[in-house]
């Protein structure tokens, strides 16, 4: 076993493997299934919450009988579209090489017709998932940022163009994709370091088998406010204040004027309904997309619409 998970362990969910995504009040929040199925990180990212929430241990639950009995009663009760996603409390691949989970969990989420399974990475694990030949209505997600930010503050991380060599192979694989622009960080020379990124993805991916792309500043809760002192100073720039949910934000102003740039960049080679903004208030919705009262509801029909687009009817 790799060094790296010679310490983990593996226990028994005691409590739900599936929980809705927790949002943050007064924020628009996209409404998918977290599936739980580890904790922990090593890639070490320097703003991850998951440095906070005491998962510095690696922890793979092992009573996943009692995961597939959680979704078929989900699936008996109901038939709108419900999108799930396994990488809120780890990477959705940390684990693959060593315990792997997606050689049953993508066939039996390819049987339900109203299921979307989103993989989210920053890793290149992909080799398991490119011999799974049932694979529909699967997303694989690859958050990224500027090469500047992933170099200083995702040391551990494969770096960007790495991440979307992998995402290349996928897509080649009949897979369809995801990115994430989520936590944009602001750092001298941040513009043209995202449109970098931005136009090396579409070099290489085709937009047409893209399903969404969401922007989200950085954040984090009070207590954690020590992490700009273990980030690069460069990353301290920028106005921070404390949100209406309690979390640190960059201010308003600057937030807007963040994902209006970034948005402009994307809509080079994207329609503008594919993006959306990942736990943002109505009001900046309402500066960025001109879409006015936006809440939940409609982010998650935003959404929905977006994989009944590319995958067909769910």
């Amino acid at each position: 076993m790799d060094e790296a998970f010679s310490q983990i362990q593996r226990v028994e969910n005691k409590g739900k493997f599936i929980k809705p995504c927790p949002g943050t009040p007064g924020y628009v929040c996209c409404g998918y299934q977290i599936i739980d199925f580890a904790h922990g990180c090593n890639l070490g990212c320097t703003y991850c919450a998951l440095n906070y929430y005491n998962y510095a241990r690696l922890t793979v639950f092992q009573n996943r009988e009692k995961l597939f009995n959680e979704l078929d009663s989900i699936f008996e009760s109901r038939k709108s579209v419900i999108r799930f996603g396994t990488g809120e409390f780890t990477d959705s691949l940390l684990f693959e090489k060593v315990f792997p989970i997606y050689d049953e969990l993508i066939p039996y989420i390819s049987r339900i017709k109203n299921a979307v399974l989103e993989i989210k990475t920053k890793t290149v694990n992909i080799e398991s998932l490119l011999k799974i030949k049932n694979h529909k209505r699967i997303i694989l997600s690859w958050s990224v940022g500027s090469e500047w930010v992933a170099r200083n503050e995702e040391k551990r991380a494969p770096g960007i163009q790495a991440r979307i060599s992998a995402a290349s192979r996928i897509q080649d694989a009949g897979y369809k994709l995801a990115f994430h622009f989520d936590p944009i960080i602001l750092h001298s020379g941040w513009e043209e370091g995202y449109k970098k990124t931005i136009d090396s993805i579409f070099r290489k991916i085709r937009p047409e088998n893209i399903i969404y792309i969401s922007l989200g500043t950085l954040r984090f809760v009070p207590e954690m406010a020590y992490i700009l002192n273990r980030m690069s100073p460069e990353c301290r720039r920028g106005e921070f204040i404390r949100g209406t949910d309690n979390k640190i934000r960059y201010f308003r102003p600057l937030r807007t004027e963040v994902y209006r740039k970034v948005k402009r960049y994307l809509e080079n080679y994207v329609d503008e309904n594919v993006l959306y903004l990942c736990m943002e208030s109505p009001t900046v919705w309402e500066d960025v997309f001109g879409i006015k009262d936006m809440d939940s509801p409609q982010l998650e029909k935003r959404l929905d619409a977006a994989c009944i687009n590319k995958f067909g009817t769910l």
